[in-house]
């Protein structure tokens, strides 16, 4: 009786419009004009109808109407409860569409997954989008990336991180989708999926050319380290007692531990300065001109940045 019932009440317009139609048959089948020729009836006789009947009619022919167009779902309407977004999606973090992962093997309970069913949920968190088709995901493969921006806040991204869901495949008529988990080459990465053994969750390598990929609404990359400035050389000696003997290469090893030469030799030798025989002079001076300053025994140096 229940199921009866269920029956009755999804098609109680179609019955109404059935028996309307038979009606409108046997009126047509064994009635005959009425002489006024505006209805038909049984003995062609002038049809005698109440004011309440007339109104009863009107009143069933607006109603049908209604039945029939009014409330009809539009096609937005049919869309909007199809694509209803469970309320997850801007605010869905990407740590927690990795936190959706399933294991390999992991086949819904035997309902079985497509890749789009799969992916689906790991950006949604919604498993069921066909009833008829239980292993189904809400579109085909290459359109997922799209449903994900266009109902659940996500946001495409150039550069595919951990977590980000791709589609590609656009050339051909379903296309595929999956989470990106690393690069293994320029075109290829580690993804996770449920196509590469059919019906069931599994992580390979796959070629990812040409793929777009999107991430949660409310995903920002961490910004970019500024890289250190190189610090200046700072001397272990502050100053020095030039003995005779010294050169500008013993005290680079004394006081850096090291000698090096060339350009790094004269740019080292203008940070020492003279305190005591040629006051603010420096050591680089005397090899730069002939009436410069170079190192003089019993003078003090002293190391400037």
């Amino acid at each position: 009786m229940k199921k009866i019932n269920k029956i009755i009440e999804n098609n109680l317009h179609w019955l109404i419009v059935l028996g309307v139609g038979v009606l409108c048959l046997l009126f047509i089948t064994f009635g005959h004009p009425s002489k006024d020729g505006n209805y038909i009836t049984l003995d062609g006789s002038d049809a005698k109808i109440s004011e309440s009947t007339e109104k009863f009619i009107e009143d069933a022919n607006e109603a049908m109407w209604r039945i029939m167009n009014q409330d009809k779902p539009t096609d937005e309407a049919v869309e909007a409860e199809n694509d209803e977004p469970s309320g997850q999606g801007f605010y869905t973090t990407i740590d927690e569409v990795i936190g959706r992962r399933k294991p390999d093997g992991f086949n819904d309970n035997g309902l079985g997954l497509q890749c789009s069913k799969y992916t689906g949920y790991l950006g949604t968190g919604k498993m069921e989008y066909s009833t008829a088709h239980p292993d189904y995901g809400p579109v085909n493969g290459k359109a997922v990336a799209e449903w994900l921006v266009r109902n659940y806040g996500y946001k495409y991204i150039d550069q595919p991180v951990k977590g980000a869901i791709g589609s590609g495949g656009f050339n051909t008529q379903y296309g595929h989708t999956a989470m990106y988990l690393y690069s293994t080459g320029a075109h290829t990465a580690m993804v996770n999926d449920a196509n590469y053994v059919p019906l069931t969750v599994s992580t390979h390598n796959m070629n990812i050319d040409g793929w777009v990929w999107v991430v949660p609404g409310n995903y920002n990359p961490a910004p970019t380290p500024e890289p250190e400035p190189t610090p200046e050389p700072i001397s272990s000696c502050k100053t020095v007692n030039v003995q005779a003997g010294d050169t500008l290469s013993k005290i680079m090893k004394r006081c850096e531990g090291k000698v090096v030469w060339g350009e790094a030799m004269a740019e080292y030798a203008k940070h020492w300065y003279s305190v005591k025989l040629k006051k603010y002079g420096t050591v680089y001076e005397g090899w730069a001109s002939e009436t410069g300053y170079g190192l003089f025994a019993g003078d003090v140096i002293e190391y400037r940045n």
